[in-house]
Order: structure tokens, then sequence, then C-alpha cells
């Protein structure tokens, strides 16, 4: 396996944690689970190298998108105004484009992408956002929580557009709390922490 294959953590030390974690995630869909407080979202945290000081403890994790839990942006600009934001850093002019002749055609995100972040459901932002940033070409897509308030019908769509992903050899670490077996049912690996 080379590096781009997989994402591997060596001794990595975590903060108010007393065991050092190793792991290794392999392109498919990796399910970390656990309790509240087990250190899921921190882990993540480290992958996405948001806490720089690991050194050499994890490898291939250079080409990523992180969609964290929490969704930072003006409840007054459009999801319209998210998109163009993310192809602006992501320096990706044909980005939006693709992004529009894929989604747009869909009513319903059509609809929402239209509208004001504040203006839409918590279940609705959450699904925009990560439709967004799963729209970006990367090799790791890192999911903390990506189905909290999501309703069924736009859930199995976040399935499609993963199982997408996965297809073209991309790799997915996704977390949940809850016991889920639909996510197990998808998953490629189940670590616990």
């Amino acid at each position: 396996m080379t590096v781009t294959d997989c994402i591997e953590i060596h001794d990595l030390k975590l903060p108010y944690r007393e065991q050092r974690v190793h792991l290794k995630f392999i392109k498919g869909i990796n399910y970390l689970k656990g309790n509240n407080g087990s250190g899921k979202t921190m882990l993540l945290d480290y992958i996405a190298g948001l806490h720089k000081n690991t050194g050499d403890k994890i490898k291939g994790n250079k080409s990523i998108v992180y969609v964290n839990q929490n969704i930072f942006f003006s409840d007054r600009l459009s999801g319209m105004d998210f998109l163009k934001f993310v192809y602006r850093l992501d320096n990706n002019t044909k980005g939006r484009e693709i992004f529009e002749k894929k989604y747009c055609v869909d009513e319903e995100i059509n609809q929402m992408i239209k509208k004001q972040w504040g203006m839409l459901s918590g279940g609705e932002r959450k699904f925009l956002y990560a439709i967004i940033l799963l729209s970006l070409d990367r090799e790791w897509y890192i999911l903390d929580e990506p189905f909290a308030f999501v309703d069924a019908v736009r859930r199995e769509r976040l399935w499609k557009i993963m199982n997408e992903k996965v297809a073209e050899g991309k790799g997915i670490i996704l977390t949940s709390h809850q016991e889920d077996s639909e996510i197990e049912k998808y998953s490629t690996q189940i670590v616990t922490v």
C-alpha cells in the first residue's frame, strides 16, 4: 500500500487520553465510532492538521477535506455564496460550474442553494455544507457526525455521494456516537475509540 492509499497514525498522544493512538485507515468507508467524549473529534482534528505538533506521527493526510460538526458561515449569506467561497479558496474556477451542473439540476438543492444560510433548517444546512465540501476533489474526506439532524431522504443522498467517492478510489472517515447499523453496513472498516 502506498502512502496515498491509507492514513497511518503511529504513537500519537492525544491530550487527556492515557493511551497512544496507532491506527491505519484504508481507502473506502472507515467508521470511527465511540461514545461522547471518547476523542473522535479531537482525533479527526489531528488528522485534518488543525493541531500541528504531530511531527511524523500521521502520514497520508495531505489531500483531505474536513467536514466538521460546526458550520461557521454568516446566516445572511446564501448557499451559493458558500459554494463560491469554497471554490475560491480551492482556487478552482471550474468547480462551481461542475457542482451546479451535477447537483443544482435537483430542484430541492437548487432552492436550498439560493436561500440565505439562516433560512435553512439545521438539517438542510448540514446537508448542503456536506455536499458542497464533498464536491471538492481530494483523496480523503473526513466527516464528523455527517448525519446529525439530517432526514432519511438527504441521508440516503449523502450515502450515494460517499459511495461514488469510494468508487472513484477515495477514502472516507466518518464518525457517529450513536449505534448505527446502516453505517456499519456500508463500512469497509470499523474503528472504536
